[in-house]
């Protein structure tokens, strides 16, 4: 028994549900397959209410915008079964046996399959966000593509204040291994289609940060299980912070030049991360 749940929001989701349809329909189980958006008014809301029609599944714009961990929330809830599959709606199983192969892990208590990049190598200005998940997301754990039983699930949700984009699977995660829930890693992966130009992925990295800063000083995360936090921690310890926030401001607009180019550099992306994490710590 699975039931799949997906957070939505202004996203064409009927081709992911349609292959997910596909895929546990050719399985003897109980399934359902849950869709809720999240408050957008997209031109694809009319289209991804046709998921309605296919069996097991259900599609649900909520009325108001809760975030990134609410909803997810509402999903582990509301789903029926104790098998809960988590994906994001901008990514696609790589395999037809995706569900299969899931389902032969289906005695763990947390199972995540992966992230991996498209193929195609996308164009300026969306090639940032392509090499990031090429270069980073497949080497660390996120709750775009995980299994999780529901009692585990209910006894250890997202957490509700962090209602922007940032670190709330960091949290999650974060959680489990603090309660000794083992998680099991598999090759299961799911491609990240997202198309997100540099821009944009700047301005949710800024968001994410501030969470980041607010997750610590809040101790809702230890500072050992962020990377960045470990560099801020070193750049303080030998006295680099304000040489670290100056460089940031002289070379904020340059580095944005470069992340919109055809040739966009992840080292200067972990700078970025860094010296704009330094400036909101100098502000506090």
């Amino acid at each position: 028994m699975l039931s799949i749940l997906i957070p939505c929001y202004n996203y064409d989701i009927l081709p992911l549900v349609s292959e997910l349809h596909q895929q546990v329909k050719a399985l003897p189980i109980e399934f359902e397959i849950l869709v809720y958006d999240d408050a957008s008014n997209s031109k694809f809301n009319k289209t991804n209410a046709s998921i309605n029609n296919l069996e097991g599944c259900c599609f649900k714009i909520l009325s108001n915008n809760i975030g990134r961990s609410k909803i997810r929330n509402l999903l582990g809830n509301d789903a029926s079964y104790e098998n809960l599959l988590f994906m994001d709606a901008d990514t696609f199983p790589q395999q037809k046996n995706f569900i299969k192969n899931y389902l032969s892990h289906e005695n763990e208590k947390v199972v995540y399959g992966g992230i991996t990049n498209e193929v195609e190598v996308p164009e300026k200005p969306y090639k940032l966000r392509w090499l990031y998940t090429k270069k980073r997301e497949t080497q660390s754990i996120c709750s775009s593509n995980f299994l999780i039983k529901k009692s585990v699930f209910l006894l250890n949700q997202f957490d509700e204040t962090l209602t922007t984009y940032g670190y709330e699977d960091v949290v999650f995660f974060a959680g489990l291994k603090e309660n000794n829930i083992k998680i099991k890693t598999i090759q299961n992966w799911a491609i990240h289609r997202c198309q997100e130009t540099a821009d944009n992925y700047i301005s949710k990295l800024e968001t994410g940060l501030q969470n980041l800063l607010y997750l610590i000083e809040g101790n809702k995360l230890a500072q050992d299980e962020s990377k960045l936090h470990k560099f801020y921690a070193l750049a303080r310890k030998f006295g680099m912070v304000p040489v670290v926030v100056l460089l940031f401001k002289t070379l904020k607009k340059g580095l944005i030049k470069n992340f919109n180019s055809s040739h966009p550099s992840i080292i200067l992306l972990d700078f970025y991360k860094l010296g704009y994490f330094c400036l909101l710590k100098t502000k506090k």
